[in-house]
């Protein structure tokens, strides 16, 4: 219940002259500049309903009501496995048919996006036994593993069956899409297994098509802005039957618009890219005006 016994008249209105006080807030009410009790929260009221995300603003307001401890839901332990006897660390000597290793980087910044740091990272060489000791160390103390390269079907991808070698469930293997047609995903009870493709380009692909809205599901987290829209195509576009595509745009003037060097190993594009636009599998022609789904970055 509000009380209006008492009227606070802030100090800038004020002003003292013989003893008298003259005040000069021509807008001011019986009861103005008074925080009734309870007109925030009230007592016995739910301060921030189940599922909430913990913003600033949130545990400002519960810190605010005395409230030391909440029960959350943590951010999932995520795990890194790169593989390749190619890879060298930037920074390092290229030999010939040596490539640097950017995949960790990128996938380090897209969890951190999310506000989830890796608990473990770890490199291995195109090794079987090794390959499956990483794996098996790492598992033990991770909700979600993400492993890149190894996955497709060279004699040196031995991702597949070293995930097998520790008791993880294959779900799928191969997709019909570009990028990352040779995407994997696997489960050993809760925990949750991603072997993305090698090339950098199809290794961001699917993190952000199936790892982020994994990891949102895991943190019940609903993004603000919705990651797929659909929205008009800017021009003409001509791709192959049989896979679905991924095609790294931008949205300008509210269309979808294709850059170029849209292969596999192309990132200097994905750098300009605001979204992923995607193509029908069974589509071989798309034209302007047409809707598509974009899936924003």
């Amino acid at each position: 219940m509000e009380n209006h016994s008492v009227t606070v008249i802030m100090q800038e209105f004020v002003e003292v002259h013989d003893n008298k006080v003259t005040c000069k807030d021509e807008f001011l009410k019986i009861g103005g500049n008074v925080r009734p009790m309870g007109s925030q929260t009230m007592r016995g009221e739910c301060a921030l309903p189940s599922g909430t995300l913990l913003t600033p603003a949130a545990i400002g307001l519960l810190a605010g009501l005395g409230i030391t401890e909440v029960s959350i839901i943590p951010s999932p332990r995520v795990a890194l496995i790169t593989t390749g006897n190619e890879l060298v660390e930037p920074g390092n000597q290229l030999l010939p048919g040596q490539v640097f290793e950017s995949n960790s980087y990128s996938l380090q910044a897209a969890l951190g996006e999310m506000h989830i740091e890796l608990s473990a990272k770890a490199s291995v060489s195109d090794n079987e036994l090794q390959t499956t000791d990483c794996i098996r160390e790492l598992l033990a103390d991770c909700d979600v593993l993400l492993l890149t390269g190894g996955v497709s079907v060279g004699d040196y991808d031995y991702v597949p069956q070293a995930l097998a070698n520790c008791g993880v469930e294959k779900i799928i293997h191969k997709i019909r899409q570009r990028p990352g047609k040779p995407f994997y995903f696997g489960v050993l009870g809760e925990k949750l297994v991603f072997g993305l493709p090698g090339n950098p380009s199809s290794v961001l692909t699917c993190f952000y098509r199936y790892v982020r809205p994994a990891l949102y599901q895991l943190m019940a987290i609903q993004p603000s802005e919705p990651i797929a829209r659909t929205i008009p195509l800017a021009k003409d576009y001509t791709k192959k039957s049989g896979l679905t595509y991924f095609l790294k745009g931008q949205v300008q003037d509210g269309r979808a618009v294709p850059l170029g060097a849209q292969e596999s190993y192309q990132m200097n594009t994905y750098a300009r890219a605001e979204c992923l636009i995607e193509l029908d599998e069974m589509r071989t022609e798309y034209h302007a005006g047409e809707p598509v789904t974009v899936y924003m970055l």
